[in-house]
């Protein structure tokens, strides 16, 4: 039998974990409904195919058809070049990995970096394609990273296609972080999340690709860790969410150590 203190300890767990426990239903229930009305992430779409007649401007000046173009493997970027949150962070992150990936950009893979935001002009990509190779140590490959940008309708059916939403928020955007891998023939083989990228994940990426195989997302946890701030246009790490799980999964385990404890004794008393 368990003393009167065990007793009232077990009790005192018991509605805490309850409290603990509404207080994280009605704090995600609050998160997925924010989430859902604002409708921004990758609406994953794996096996299926960008819009290959979307029309692009490239960094000529010319108008290219994105079907004309996709002739490799291709990590699609989404992005909106004045963006003051994520965009130098991913952009350092597509950068690294073009250095570090043991594959040759423009000849075994192509990096499309598209503005979502059709207000925005090729030269404007052009200057940020430039201050981002002048940190590379491959300048050579790197210049094979290709910038684009095109008119609303054709934005529209490209994100739209691509899984990618997204949402204007007064002179900027709210949008998710992360690339999109396609084969040769537009096909959607994977998601990755977030804004760095190990180059064995990079290359494994590819590497499907180029065969058309489908793979699952990579950084999911991403999700869980991070949340998007509307104020400062950015992801930040969730320390209190982080925390909050993490304190859960350590109640769930005490109180199960408890409760097997409190079992195992009731099974020797009744011996």
């Amino acid at each position: 039998m368990l003393s009167n203190p065990e007793l009232i300890a077990m009790n005192k767990l018991r509605i805490f974990l309850a409290l603990y426990a509404f207080t994280c239903t009605q704090t995600f229930s609050q998160n997925a409904l924010f989430e859902q009305q604002m409708e921004i992430g990758f609406e994953e779409r794996q096996g299926q195919y960008v819009d290959l007649d979307v029309k692009l401007v490239n960094e000529t000046g010319d108008t290219v058809i994105l079907g004309d173009i996709l002739k490799k493997p291709t990590i699609l970027n989404l992005v909106y070049f004045r963006c003051p949150g994520v965009f130098s962070p991913i952009m350092f992150g597509v950068s690294k990995f073009i250095d570090e990936v043991d594959l040759k950009l423009g000849e075994d893979y192509q990096v499309m970096t598209v503005s979502f935001d059709y207000n925005e002009n090729i030269d404007l990509g052009i200057k940020k394609k430039e201050s981002y190779i002048s940190t590379m140590k491959n300048k050579e490959s790197a210049a094979a990273w290709q910038f684009f940008v095109s008119d609303s309708a054709n934005i529209a059916r490209l994100t739209n296609s691509a899984g990618f939403l997204y949402k204007k928020m007064g002179f900027d955007f709210v949008h998710p972080a992360g690339l999109i891998a396609l084969a040769a023939d537009g096909k959607i083989t994977r998601y990755l999340g977030g804004i760095e990228f190990l180059p064995f994940d990079i290359k494994i990426t590819l590497v499907e690709a180029a065969d058309g195989k489908i793979g699952p997302s990579i950084n999911r946890l991403l999700a869980v860790c991070y949340s998007y701030d509307s104020q400062g246009n950015m992801y930040v790490f969730n320390i209190m969410k982080v925390s909050g799980i993490v304190i859960l999964f350590l109640i769930i385990s005490l109180f199960l150590y408890l409760s097997l404890r409190r079992l195992n004794l009731k099974w020797k008393a009744q011996r």
